[in-house]
């Protein structure tokens, strides 16, 4: 009996990645590398899609359309459209017991299947189905090496699809910023801009709802300027006091408050709460090292806030910040212009 070459997959596989490929040729290969070296009628991978509760096809080999694009199964029992939590082998399907796939296997050609989950990084992430023409016992070698070229593959998809996630995010905040800046360059309405802002901020970060409050220096009020995704309840909850809601934003700090069930920073907690906010990320609008007011932005349950998400959002406020300040600027000096005319006694008259 001649002994597997399980060593050149592997090289083939190493090769194409340096090369560049494509990863979804990448996965083809190794869907045929695997029906190949392991003499079997097909093989597929599939891998968890992040955005919904199913598998995705990557790659498959010597399986018919009609068998790989079926009605997905609902049964927790099926082999092919979940990640099971260990190997699960079938050695002769005729004989099994019921598996929801077994009829359409049968007619497919398949009499023996092993369905095998593939970890990345300590998490389930993909499976990879072994099948085969006649009934067979696969081996803890054949399942390891399916297992170790399949996860080769998902490593790489894996890792190309996080990046073109990151690039396609690092797009958003840059058009988002580009907005930002062209609608405060476009307008001295403040108000235009604030609603825009806090509107963009919660849309592209995930919150719940974003507001502006700008301080009265006199009162150490934070007086609402401008809310998105809110109730009208929330909002009006009561006078919001600079020294007891968040109040390290007055020392111009960042704060990011991960639990709203437990921090006590929070002037109206029970409200927040009721509300269904969990998270909030309080950003000081500063000008000239003078705190002017405070972007916060609050979501309901969801990952914690990254740098990069931080970094945008306060990278907006101090756009803000600026705004605010050209406009009350703009506003002084329309002012005093006006007085000017009035002094004058100037009428319009051109005489």
């Amino acid at each position: 009996m001649c002994s597997i070459d399980y060593l050149t997959p592997f090289v083939e596989v190493g090769r194409a990645l340096c090369d560049g490929a494509d990863t979804y040729s990448v996965m083809n290969l190794i869907a045929r590398r695997i029906t190949e070296t392991l003499q079997l009628k097909g093989c597929l991978i599939k891998m968890l899609d992040p955005h919904a509760d199913r598998l995705e096809l990557l790659s498959s080999y010597g399986l018919s359309e009609n068998f790989l694009f079926r009605e997905p199964e609902s049964s927790p029992d099926t082999l092919c459209f979940r990640i099971p939590e260990d190997i699960c082998c079938l050695p002769s399907l005729k004989d099994a017991e019921f598996t929801p796939e077994r009829e359409a296997m049968l007619i497919e050609g398949i009499r023996s299947v092993a369905a095998v989950p593939i970890e990345v990084n300590q998490k389930s992430l993909a499976l990879v189905v072994l099948c085969a023409p006649e009934p067979r016992e696969f081996t803890r070698t054949e399942l390891s090496f399916a297992e170790a070229l399949a996860g080769r593959g998902i490593l790489a998809f894996n890792a190309r699809r996080n990046m073109d996630q990151t690039i396609e995010r690092e797009r958003e905040y840059l058009k988002s910023f580009q907005d930002i800046s062209s609608t405060i360059n476009a307008t001295l309405n403040i108000n235009k801009v604030l609603e825009f802002v806090v509107q963009k901020v919660a849309q592209l970060l995930g919150g719940k709802g974003c507001t502006v409050r700008l301080l009265d220096p006199k009162t150490q009020k934070l007086y609402l300027a401008q809310s998105f995704g809110l109730s009208q309840e929330f909002l009006n909850k009561g006078p919001v006091d600079a020294q007891k809601s968040i109040a390290e934003n007055m020392a111009g700090k960042i704060v990011v408050i991960d639990d709203v069930l437990t921090d006590p920073r929070l002037q109206y907690q029970a409200e927040v709460i009721e509300e269904g906010i969990r998270r909030i990320l309080s950003i000081p609008l500063v000008v000239r090292s003078k705190v002017i007011g405070v972007l916060r932005l609050f979501t309901a349950d969801r990952p914690p806030f990254t740098n990069r998400e931080i970094q945008f959002a306060n990278a907006v406020a101090q756009q803000c910040a600026f705004a605010i300040e050209n406009a009350r600027i703009y506003q002084k000096l329309k002012y005093e212009y006006q007085q000017l005319l009035i002094d004058f006694d100037y009428n319009g008259s051109s005489h």
